[in-house]
């Protein structure tokens, strides 16, 4: 549905499924596309555009829908946004998106950009065939679009050289400790799984490991458990402990990251980084969320583990390289084999993406120099303020407060997790607003992904 004026962006698009047998509408998805001043008069001054500008209205209506992904529809969903090209103007957005079936549609926008925006430009060009761009004109848009990329790609260069002063000689070690809270599977799809890794220096981690161990005999003279486990720990100990453990993190500058995941939310990650790796198929989401939480052979269980690790390895991984920053990490060694095999494949991957992150920064691909092992809590004392943490993020995330212990350290801690839509965000407040978004890091979605047995392990989950 277009305006008559060929200079006026002021269009809707429709797109609707119907079920042919009955004729029934299942789904409908209305897109309102409108310019400002400034992108008409961009419009009106374009020598192709100015005869026909529905092409504009299309090409930002992909470019919006590649930035939302997807979206999730139970009856219906607005959402308002556009696309503001700072040397034109702003194209407004505003999307209706109603689902008349029972359940949830996961919208899939990346896929709807993909197909229908290029057959709608198609049909365009051949309902009106005078808005195409004068043969003459194209020798120049060529050789200007390739002038844009040579001028793009210099000033990509000259930006990673001048960032490369920031990396520093590694004369800094740390050892970072990694425990969590929550069931990895995915039987509670609804469910948080929480981890919380602690950053010590390396000197001083005989003087912390021997405080905690100090924590364990005050508490219990007569027979000290091994290890302490704050769920397992009885109420009448547990404020004085946290106390102690508190003082810790003080006394020696801990620093300590926790990581929420929300299972819906990290699945829709999964999504995001799934699209990102394939922005030229036709059908960029190719499977569903149904075939994904139940595929035995891609063991979502296990690349939830994997992505304990990976987060943290990504997270840290530019912040060493700057700081001169040397690190050890140590998980809490798992029950069952292909839990450490896919803590290591964590590891493994974390590392071959922040080399990607360190060439698009830096121009160099390079890493932090850095280890990985798994370690039984009894023998890693700094395990336990992991742990302590994680339990209680764990609370947090189904409404309960943090202690007054935990409250005296947030200035040692920063938070990364999952927004609803499955971008990675990271905060110095847990639950308020992102104080920084990281981009969607491509990733192809690919069956026998981990490195474990997949005999090992069946997915469980309820939809």
């Amino acid at each position: 549905m277009r305006t008559q004026a060929p200079d006026v962006l002021d269009d809707v698009l429709e797109i609707t499924f119907i079920h042919v047998p009955t004729s029934r509408m299942l789904k409908r998805a209305r897109f309102y596309i409108r310019a400002d001043d400034a992108t008409h008069q961009w419009i009106r001054e374009h020598p192709t555009f100015s005869r026909g500008c529905w092409p504009v209205g299309l090409f930002c209506l992909h470019d919006w829908m590649w930035e939302k992904k997807f979206i999730d529809v139970e009856k219906k969903e607005v959402v308002e946004g556009g696309i503001i090209d700072p040397n034109v103007g702003t194209t407004y957005i505003r999307a209706e998106i109603e689902n008349f079936e029972e359940g949830i549609w996961f919208a899939p926008l990346v896929n709807l950009a993909n197909t229908h925006i290029f057959d709608q430009l198609k049909q365009f060009y051949v309902d009106l065939p005078d808005a195409r761009t004068a043969p003459d004109r194209i020798p120049g848009i060529i050789a200007a679009e390739r002038a844009k990329a040579a001028v793009k790609q210099r000033q990509t260069a000259i930006a990673q050289a001048q960032r490369q002063h920031l990396l520093k000689k590694p004369l800094r070690a740390v050892r970072v400790f990694i425990d969590e809270s929550g069931d990895i599977g995915f039987r509670q799809i609804d469910d948080i799984y929480v981890f919380a890794p602690v950053i010590v220096s390396k000197k001083r981690y005989t003087r912390v490991a021997n405080a905690l161990n100090g924590v364990r005999a005050k508490h219990w003279r007569l027979k000290p458990p091994a290890e302490i486990h704050m769920a397992k720990v009885p109420e009448s100990k547990r404020a004085a402990i946290r106390g102690d453990f508190a003082e810790i993190v003080r006394d020696n500058d801990i620093e300590i990251i926790g990581c929420t995941i929300e299972k819906r939310a990290f699945i829709k990650h999964l999504f995001r980084c799934h699209a990102a790796a394939r922005v030229t198929e036709e059908y960029p989401l190719d499977l569903t969320w149904v075939e994904l939480i139940n595929d035995p052979d891609y063991r979502l269980q296990a690349s939830t583990l994997a992505a304990t690790v990976e987060l943290v390895i990504i997270h840290l991984a530019i912040e060493f390289l700057t700081t001169g920053t040397t690190g050890v990490f140590t998980h809490d060694r798992k029950h069952r084999q292909w839990m450490n095999d896919a803590l290591n494949t964590g590891f493994e991957r974390g590392l071959s993406e922040a080399k990607k992150l360190a060439t698009a920064f830096f121009g160099l691909s390079i890493t932090a120099q850095l280890a990985f092992d798994v370690a039984d809590s009894a023998n890693e004392p700094c395990l336990w303020l992991s742990d302590w943490v994680s339990n209680e993020l764990r609370a947090w995330s189904f409404h309960q407060s943090f202690s007054a212990e935990l409250e005296s350290i947030r200035s040692h801690m920063t938070f990364l997790g999952f927004r609803d839509d499955g971008v990675k965000c990271a905060s110095q407040e847990l639950g308020g607003y992102a104080d920084r978004e990281f981009p969607d890091l491509p990733r192809e979605l690919k069956r026998s992904d981990m490195a474990s047995d997949s005999s090992s392990l069946r997915c469980e989950c309820s939809n």
